[in-house]
């Protein structure tokens, strides 16, 4: 049996599709992790079952049919064995490649397929799942479908970042958020059904920003190395680093940028930036006298968190967001803005390793004139 539709806002669409006044085009957006693309799947449901109620047993056949063929589609091994019924010939769906990224050709190549009459059911579905990963070519092709919506289709998109949209794109369809998942919830579905340990559960739930699937594509065996990277860069924020080091660090995490996407896996420069925001937080939080959103597995963090106050890590996160953001949009130029990552956590160490210094030598000299005392 499949698993339950998702909470609300889920239950009100359900209540538009089961009367028939679902609008043409549904823009889905939530933080990464949010039950957006299953709420898109479970709706399509609703609207083709002859009993339109998220719990009925016929929404419910359709639905396991409608899952199985997105899951299969994008090569999900959560897919499993086929349903009674096969897959659900009435839903097409598009999802961005190892890079994030929705091409013009894999959108039109969906965009035409859905254009024909429903075959069984009574109305098709096109889900653009990470609609704000589209590239240029894409999202002019996708505004034309939306300006001409096709009889009896439904276009529903999914996006983390509704700016990265175009406005044009976002105007055409009526926009429902969606909540994210608890953290602790996606780390004990870890720890319960696929057998990870607490550490691991809890760094694997925020490296993959609570995001299920997206955790379990996350390689095991890197993910400590990734948690013991994270720290080291977290270590700049109040040591800072000399050129030819920072040169090299910059020069590795550039090629991580990458390393993963081998198979459908991720790349491992987001998993990291992932583990290094969450590792920030949790220092500025400890620093500040507060409990880390990781629980420090551990305890690791804690005599870190003693050699900064908790604004410097507060800032480095905001540069870490930044950055993040500006590698997403320059399409390559990753060794620029790491670059200009590690310079600012520098000039975040200046004043700290300056005060530090300061302190060693009034420590020096107090010794010293003890020392000077005593022999007099």
């Amino acid at each position: 049996m499949s698993a339950p539709p998702p909470g609300e806002p889920f239950g009100r669409l359900a209540r538009l599709a089961a009367a028939g006044r679902l609008p043409p085009s549904l823009l889905f957006t939530g933080p990464p992790g949010s039950p957006t693309r299953e709420a898109a799947l479970w709706l399509a449901a609703v609207a083709n079952s002859p009993d339109p109620e998220p719990d009925s047993d016929a929404t419910r056949r359709i639905a396991e049919r409608i899952l199985w063929t997105e899951a299969s589609a994008r090569g999900s091994d959560q897919a499993g064995s086929p349903p009674d019924g096969g897959p659900w010939p009435d839903l097409h769906a598009v999802h961005a490649n190892a890079r994030g990224e929705i091409r013009v050709d894999a959108l039109r190549e969906a965009v035409a397929a859905s254009r024909p009459r429903p075959f069984e059911g009574s109305r098709r579905f096109l889900l653009i799942a990470g609609a704000d990963g589209m590239n240029p070519a894409a999202a002019n092709a996708l505004l034309k479908t939306l300006e001409e919506p096709h009889d009896r289709l439904g276009v529903v998109l999914t996006a983390v970042r509704e700016a990265a949209l175009l406005p044009t794109i976002v105007s055409r369809c009526q926009r429902w958020r969606f909540p994210g998942p608890a953290g602790d919830e996606v780390a004990a579905r870890l720890r319960e059904d696929h057998d990870y340990s607490e550490a691991d559960a809890a760094w694997a739930a925020l490296a993959s920003g609570f995001d299920l699937d997206r955790a379990l594509r996350i390689p095991r065996g890197r993910l400590r190395p990734l948690v013991e990277e994270a720290r080291k860069l977290a270590t700049v924020v109040f040591r800072g680093l000399p050129p030819l080091p920072r040169a090299r660090l910059s020069e590795r995490l550039a090629r991580a940028g990458g390393r993963g996407r081998r198979g459908g896996g991720i790349p491992e420069l987001p998993i990291l930036f992932a583990v290094l925001r969450a590792t920030l937080r949790d220092l500025a939080a400890i620093a500040a006298g507060a409990k880390p959103l990781s629980g420090d597995p551990g305890g690791a963090l804690a005599p870190l968190a003693k050699e900064a106050p908790p604004k410097a890590f507060a800032d480095a996160l905001g540069l870490v967001e930044a950055a993040d953001r500006a590698i997403h949009q320059s399409h390559g130029n990753v060794r620029m803005q790491l670059d200009a990552l590690l310079l600012d956590f520098n000039e975040i160490a200046r004043p700290i390793v300056i005060a530090r210094m300061r302190a060693a030598r009034r420590k020096k000299a107090r010794k010293a004139k003890a020392r000077h005392s005593d022999r007099r």
